[in-house]
């Protein structure tokens, strides 16, 4: 897989209660969807799938809750439209990796150093793309929803990967799934560990770990 292989950014287009796109009277669409992401997803993140209500997210934006039916149908399409968005916004760095004339031991720490600086503007999206598996587990109805969406940023890692494996870069035989889960976990595990702490400096910590594996840590 190339980088011609990943497809545009999700479209987080939202339909209304019957089929219908639609907005408040006088509101322009993308300014208001622009208002509402990432009020939702800090509130998912917080609170979670099944504790976030239209009601909490409408009274943080100071508007009703029937104004948020004009953009989404459902909570599950406003989770669906939060992953999406939340994930959108760290795809460049995934493509900007790709374009890299770098190693791979390069390429990741790019990524995971630009995705710990974009923590710590707005650390709900460490908290919302780190719940998703277990939002998963504890709620069934998402999971079809979510597997359906083409996951980019693992089209991307498994390019990034690939290309490593097929350089002769990789000294591992396990396939690239797993080095992604077990190197991109570290880092989300990283990243989890400072969003509980509520530190807005992960940026710091992110690079011992790149150093970690860049086997530059110890003597």
């Amino acid at each position: 897989m190339n980088i011609d292989d990943i497809a545009t950014p999700v479209n987080t287009k939202n339909v209304g209660p019957k089929g219908r796109v639609g907005r408040p009277r006088g509101s322009n669409k993308q300014e208001r969807l622009a208002e509402i992401m990432p009020v939702a997803r800090r509130l998912f993140s917080e609170k979670g799938f099944a504790q976030t209500t239209f009601k909490d997210v409408g009274k943080e934006l100071g508007i009703s809750h029937a104004a948020l039916y004009s953009y989404f149908p459902s909570k599950k399409e406003m989770y669906k439209a939060s992953v999406a968005e939340t994930q959108n916004l760290l795809l460049p760095f995934f493509i900007e990796a790709l374009a890299m004339k770098s190693s791979l031991r390069e390429r990741i720490g790019h990524v995971l150093l630009a995705i710990a600086a974009e923590h710590d503007k707005d650390s709900s999206i460490t908290g919302l793309l780190a719940a998703v598996p277990i939002e998963m587990r504890r709620h069934p109805e998402l999971v079809e929803m979510l597997v359906e969406e083409d996951n980019l940023v693992m089209s991307s890692l498994e390019a990034l990967f690939d290309e490593a494996k097929a350089a002769g870069e990789i000294k591992s035989e396990a396939s690239s799934q797993d080095l992604i889960a077990a190197i991109l976990g570290g880092g989300v595990g990283v990243a989890l560990f400072q969003y509980g702490l509520q530190s807005s400096d992960l940026t710091t910590t992110m690079k011992v770990f790149v150093s970690l594996l860049e086997a530059e840590l110890f003597n």
